[in-house]
């Protein structure tokens, strides 16, 4: 070969070496960056690596994390790196070697944000060698994960004959839920009591009406470093309910009355536990000096809280006529403050000054015939508008008009319920 011809060789093997040399950077400056990160390793050439983690395993806290690795027995590794938020966060964590072979590292990193984080774990040497990064995705907990945490459901709560609190729980609706605690004060002391996951009754002591009781529930989420808690659901503790004994109820004639009886059906056939004729309240139509509205009084015998009452028309007539009130009101006090011969008193509205409006009803007719049979037998009930204060006697004031239009009055049986211990 002349030496024109090796010269000419000689620039055709330069012009390709330039051109693969731009291809490649072409190529590298197209790859995205974790491969970037790892080319800087490749350029070391074979041989000269620190050894990777390995057993790499993360525990998400509340807005920190718990990791646990091994370095290989490699002697000249001595330090591990941790990075995060694409390498603008990082951590050292020395790697003291007192024997030889693997040795288990484990670090707590706090002060995190919620969220999703990549992370890579790098080993070095004294020299600046490194390893390959060994990469883990890991969810960091926080205030948002804490409120989509929900309590053990409580299927109710009443108050028992002996004064104690009764919950009934539902059964476990999640596999974190750990125990639930329930937390509350008696006698200014703060008390708690932890609930298992297999018991579905709790009874606490100590406790009185319009108590409040804060529950929370534990949960341990897979791959956790700690229990995490609900966000505290607080319940107001109930009034006993059951049904007042009606064996102690008795008949208060106050001024302005109505105690006209049509044959022997008074005022206590509303107790007496029937709702058709003979068992029921009729009073004379058109007594002389009695007009709507009509006021009945009686005494229940005992103080209670009362929290619902449920009344009974004439049932053996036919639904929604007859004598049977329309429109009514319920009343009641804890003790008569006036002779129930004032007359000037009860039988005008000067009583009301002194009494609890605890109802004010209008009994509304269905449209159809079936169902205004059903609701005829069946009566109505209706919660107390109250503020919880004890009362004992109850009277009712039945307006115009009856569903007759006829000045009268019908009523088949009352019914209460409360508080009376």
């Amino acid at each position: 070969m002349n030496i024109a011809m090796k010269k000419i060789q000689e620039k055709i093997v330069k012009k390709w070496a330039i051109l693969c040399a731009i291809i490649t950077q072409l190529g590298v400056m197209g790859c995205d960056d974790m491969n970037s990160i790892h080319q800087q390793y490749y350029d070391f050439g074979e041989g000269i690596y620190t050894g990777v983690v390995d057993s790499l395993k993360a525990l998400s806290g509340y807005k920190k994390i718990r990791f646990d690795w091994e370095v290989n027995a490699d002697p000249r590794i001595t330090k591990t790196v941790i990075y995060w938020n694409k390498r603008t966060d990082s951590v050292v964590i020395d790697v003291s070697r007192t024997q030889s072979g693997r040795i288990n590292l484990s670090y707590d990193l706090e002060n995190l944000d919620e969220g999703t984080y990549t992370f890579e774990f790098i080993t070095q040497d004294n020299q600046g060698h490194f390893s390959i990064p060994t990469e883990l995705v890991v969810t960091v907990f926080g205030e948002f994960y804490i409120q989509s945490l929900r309590n053990r459901s409580v299927s109710a709560i009443t108050k028992q004959l002996d004064g104690t609190m009764l919950i009934e729980w539902e059964p476990i609706a999640s596999s974190t839920v750990q125990y639930v605690t329930v937390n509350y004060t008696v006698g200014g002391i703060e008390q708690s009591l932890r609930v298992e996951n297999d018991e579905m009754q709790t009874v606490l002591t100590g406790l009185e009406t319009d108590d409040v009781i804060g529950i929370v529930t534990t949960h341990l989420p897979e791959n956790a470093l700690e229990p995490l808690e609900a966000p505290v659901r607080e319940y107001v503790l109930p009034k006993l309910e059951r049904e007042i004994n009606k064996s102690n109820f008795a008949i208060v004639a106050l001024a302005g009355d109505n105690t006209s009886v049509n044959g022997d059906r008074n005022l206590a056939r509303i107790w007496d536990g029937g709702t058709s004729n003979p068992n029921i309240l009729h009073t004379v139509e058109n007594a002389p000096g009695f007009d709507f509205p009509h006021r009945f009084t009686f005494d229940m015998g005992v103080q209670a809280e009362l929290s619902r009452f449920r009344i009974w028309p004439r049932t053996d007539a036919g639904a929604f006529s007859g004598h049977s009130p329309r429109y009514f009101e319920i009343w009641a006090t804890d003790q008569l403050t006036r002779p129930a011969n004032d007359e000037a008193y009860w039988a005008s509205d000067d009583w009301k000054n002194d009494w609890k409006l605890v109802g004010d009803h209008e009994i509304l007719k269905p449209g159809t015939t079936e169902d205004q049979t059903a609701e005829w037998a069946a009566g109505w009930e209706y919660m107390v508008d109250d503020d919880s204060s004890r009362v004992r006697y109850i009277r009712l004031v039945i307006k115009n008009s009856n569903w007759q239009g006829s000045n009268c009055v019908n009523i088949g049986e009352i019914t209460l319920w409360g508080d009376d211990l």
